[in-house]
């Protein structure tokens, strides 16, 4: 599925190469992301590979495969989920940079997710403008199979206030908790979903 959306093995000018790594027999767990650097040696170590060793993820912004920036983005929390998962693990992470200020790079962040073997997305963004997150809200009509998690925002619960999207959107795949004891992806949900929601993005 991957060779069939066109992806190149080279990165752009400025971004790095990704850090050599195996094949992966891992079940992905996709995140959207304002990017991250992927050559730090704990995130490279948890990154989905395809049977090659190549990293699966993409940089809508870029058109590319190499979901990179070199400060700011997202970094700390993908080094956070990744010494969340035990050595071994039964989970990767696929990296898909998205612009959170436009709408519809997030809903393309969620369709390229949708092309992936991922079926868990964590989404860790949000916003108090339904507006914004109508194309995200198709696509994740369409990719109805795919488990959304995204905050809680427990600082403002729902049917208290002011609604907060994607929480808010009303889809049955949006979710803010596991699905069970032996959910293996539960310890990135619970921290997706404790993200905090001080202000909107």
């Amino acid at each position: 599925m991957i060779a069939l959306l066109g992806l190149g093995s080279a990165p752009a000018a400025g971004d790095p190469k990704v850090p050599p790594g195996p094949a992966s027999i891992r079940e992905p767990v996709a995140i959207l992301t304002s990017g991250l650097d992927y050559t730090v040696p704990e995130i490279a170590a948890r990154l989905a590979r395809d049977g090659e060793g190549e990293l699966i993820g993409w940089d809508i912004p870029g058109e590319d495969r190499f979901p990179y920036v070199a400060t700011g983005g997202d970094t700390d929390l993908m080094r956070t989920l990744a010494g969340m998962l035990p050595s071994p693990s039964p989970l990767a992470l696929l990296p898909v940079r998205v612009d959170p200020a436009a709408p519809l790079s997030v809903a393309q962040g969620l369709a390229f997710v949708g092309r992936t073997p991922a079926r868990t997305v964590l989404v860790p963004m949000w916003s108090a403008n339904a507006a914004d997150w109508e194309p995200f809200r198709q696509a994740a009509l369409h990719f109805s199979a795919l488990r959304i998690v995204v905050p809680a925002c427990a600082d403002r619960p729902a049917g208290a206030g002011s609604p907060v999207y994607p929480r808010d959107l009303g889809l049955p795949n949006i979710v803010t908790a596991p699905s069970g004891a032996d959910d293996a992806a539960a310890r990135l949900i619970d921290h997706v979903a404790g993200l905090p929601c001080l202000e909107p993005n």
